[in-house]
């Protein structure tokens, strides 16, 4: 269906508001998130749940002025309801005592029921025989669950993509030369399991995941419920398992990486790592800042650097096991993978696998092979695994297929409508958000993948 002017205007209109979340309404997904919403005749602020933005998935929603901030008692009793259901049946501890058990059983009676979330004796318990079950778990799968687990593909809620074997050995081996022995681990279970199975002896993570599935295979030392769109710990004593753990760091070889959803804000994802780096600042007393690896789609570059100008992206092309157009090779995306890494971490001191990627001396970092140094820039200045060149116009280099459009006044597509550029503002025509365009929007990544494989 096509939209209107006028619901574009409303959808692009929405902005979050930065603030401390805390004193905020709560939904079963911890503290609201507060936005605005521009229209031409008046602003409007609400009240909506962090993690998800499809209100099937959670609908909560409360307008912030304060006439209808008055709720009924019975609308407040129902949330309160709808929050300890969602919290039932979690109890992190006897979850561990459970592994603990399983590990100890023959290979045979190891079973995970998908429907339940819960690991079984397969041989004592019966319950779970017409459920979407898998029996015979081996060491190697109870040791790295998202191998396992059935990926959370909705693109709404967590759009769970994991990352292949080669980018983790390549993160954590960085993490190694890089001199880090501590590692937080946000919504990134393949970099947590590769830690805890093959580098234990040199380093120690904890996982912080919006996957309540994870708590049948982590320890309450090892992993916590945690929403980082509002940086809230499901559970009190999660959030002390991770206090602690920032303070037996000393403030010393520690680092944090992050792969949240590419359809999140990163308005609420910044505020978050500025939040826990002033607790690792004040927690160990130090004016070391902490560093920080974030994973994110290339074309989102302005937006991170909006509210974090101290980071840097690197030309590292990261890829995924279970998403078609986050790969390289011959299955994978034309000019490989979207996905980068965002860091604070000088760039000079990443090293990036030799053949595919180079040293640039003028940029002192390594980049991509196709990326070519501009003697007019002074930077290596592609982007999207393409070699770029310089358009003497617009004063900066473009992707290879743009041309100079004398009616824009800019480099575009050649096949393009002049002035819709410039009245969006650069923004994506699907979703209106800036930094991106309709090709790589995130919100239509699924729908390309599905009619990929129809014309297949």
């Amino acid at each position: 269906m096509k939209r209107s002017s006028n619901d574009i205007d409303k959808k692009y209109s929405i902005k979050v508001i930065v603030e401390d979340p805390k004193s905020h309404p709560v939904c079963p997904h911890g503290p609201t998130l507060l936005f605005s919403k521009n229209n031409t005749e008046e602003v409007k602020r609400f009240f909506a749940c962090s993690a998800y933005r499809d209100r099937k998935h959670c609908g909560f929603f409360q307008w912030a002025d304060k006439s209808s901030n008055l709720q009924s008692t019975e609308k407040l009793e129902a949330r309160k309801v709808e929050q300890k259901k969602f919290l039932k049946g979690i109890n992190h501890r006897k979850a561990y005592v459970l592994l603990n058990k399983i590990k100890s059983l023959g290979r045979s009676n190891r079973g995970f029921c998908h429907d339940c979330k819960l690991l079984f004796n397969a041989c004592q318990d019966k319950r779970h025989e017409n459920h979407s079950a898998i029996i015979g778990l081996t060491d190697y799968q109870l040791e790295h669950p998202s191998e396992m687990l059935k990926p959370l593909d909705e693109t709404k809620k967590e759009a769970q993509y994991l990352f292949s074997k080669t980018s983790v050995e390549f993160i954590v081996e960085t993490f190694r030369r890089l001199g880090y022995q501590y590692v937080i681990c946000v919504g990134t279970p393949r970099i947590h399991e590769y830690i805890q199975s093959n580098v234990g002896h040199d380093m120690q993570s904890i996982l912080l995941d919006l996957d309540d599935r994870f708590h049948s295979f982590f320890g309450p030392m090892e992993f916590c419920w945690y929403n980082s769109f509002n940086n809230h710990f499901f559970f009190d004593e999660a959030q002390g398992v991770f206090e602690d753990f920032l303070r037996n760091t000393r403030g010393e070889r520690t680092v944090l990486i992050t792969d949240p959803p590419f359809g999140g804000r990163i308005e609420p994802l910044a505020y978050t790592l500025s939040v826990i780096n002033k607790l690792y600042m004040g927690t160990n007393k130090t004016e070391e800042t902490l560093p920080i690896f974030w994973i994110f789609p290339y074309f989102m570059e302005p937006q991170i650097l909006n509210y974090l100008p101290e980071f840097n992206m690197l030309d590292y092309k990261v890829n995924y096991d279970n998403h078609p157009l986050f790969q390289g090779g011959p299955k994978g995306r034309k000019n490989g993978s979207p996905v980068r890494i965002f860091t604070n971490v000088l760039p000079s001191l990443v090293k990036l696998p030799k053949g595919e990627y180079k040293f640039c001396k003028r940029c002192d970092k390594w980049v991509s092979k196709e990326n070519k140094h501009c003697h007019i820039c002074e930077q290596c200045t592609s982007k999207n695994g393409q070699t770029y060149v310089h358009c003497k116009q617009c004063d900066r280099c473009v992707k290879p297929s743009w041309q100079h459009c004398h009616n824009c006044q800019r480099c575009a597509q050649v096949r393009h409508q002049c002035g819709l550029v410039l009245e969006f503002n650069g923004a994506c025509l699907n979703c209106q958000r800036s930094g991106h365009k309709r090709a790589n929007c995130p919100d239509l990544l699924p729908a390309l993948k599905n009619k990929k494989t129809v014309k297949k």
